[in-house]
């Protein structure tokens, strides 16, 4: 590996390991951080890749510097949750109903509205490429790992075809939110392939020209997604309480 790169995947790594103690709450808003040589010896980096990692949080809305102060952790209410990055670090440590809850009704809130600027707008073009991406979807069959690539570039092709730069960059945040669901999905057996009628849908009133039937159509498909993570982070749960409780029998 190339050292820039090399450096590089170093600074993501140290800046996800301390974005972790943030959002886990190990060091709390307010607190302020240890100094650069501190945090290199913690994390046995040079204090280039420490100020390079800072930079990385900074730039998260997670940490600030006070002049003469010292570097703190904002307030929650600072961060940049549409992030795909953080987004990502806080789901690795907080795998909550909760968070799930959250992120896709943030994405009820976009993607349904995408759709139907798509269904308006989105050329011919636009249009094929989503449908491209559909057929590759329905090409993998049940195989869960195929089916996700081509199901990002369906939901990113959409955001694309509106035309609008903030719809197109809050794409990142969409293709977290999907790998957190795909993640998920495979303690649901089958679930991919099930979302793919809903898929074929969304698809048909777009190239309808129907904004409110595609509008409709991605709302429905929101509706299988609350579920499927409802049930699969109670099959998460169920599970590790039967493995609780198989260890404490083993320690009887």
């Amino acid at each position: 590996m190339p050292r820039d790169a090399e450096s590089r995947q170093s600074n993501t790594h140290v800046a996800r390991e301390i974005a972790k103690l943030i959002v886990t709450g190990a060091w709390q808003e307010g607190w302020t951080l240890p100094r650069e040589i501190e945090l290199a010896s913690q994390f046995e980096v040079s204090r280039t890749s420490i100020r390079e990692s800072l930079s990385l949080l900074k730039a998260k809305g997670l940490i600030a510097a006070r002049q003469k102060a010292g570097t703190h952790v904002r307030e929650r209410i600072n961060w940049n949750m549409l992030d795909a990055e953080l987004l990502e670090w806080t789901w690795a440590e907080r795998r909550s109903e909760e968070f799930a809850r959250q992120l896709t009704e943030v994405r009820r809130i976009v993607e349904p509205e995408a759709c139907a600027i798509c269904a308006e707008r989105g050329s011919d073009a636009d249009l094929a490429r989503i449908e491209r991406a559909y057929r590759e979807m329905d090409a993998a069959g049940m195989d869960s790992r195929a089916y996700s690539d081509p199901d990002l570039r369906f939901h990113r092709g959409i955001l694309t075809a509106t035309g609008n730069e903030f719809l197109v960059a809050f794409g990142a945040t969409v293709e977290a939110a999907l790998r957190m669901s795909f993640e998920l999905s495979t303690l649901n057996p089958g679930a991919p392939r099930k979302s793919l009628p809903f898929h074929r849908a969304i698809l048909d009133e777009i190239w309808a020209r129907n904004p409110d039937g595609a509008r409709r159509a991605m709302h429905r498909l929101m509706d299988l997604t609350e579920r499927n993570i409802t049930s699969a982070l109670s099959r998460r749960r169920n599970g590790e309480a039967v493995a609780a409780g198989a260890e404490r029998e083993g320690d009887a």
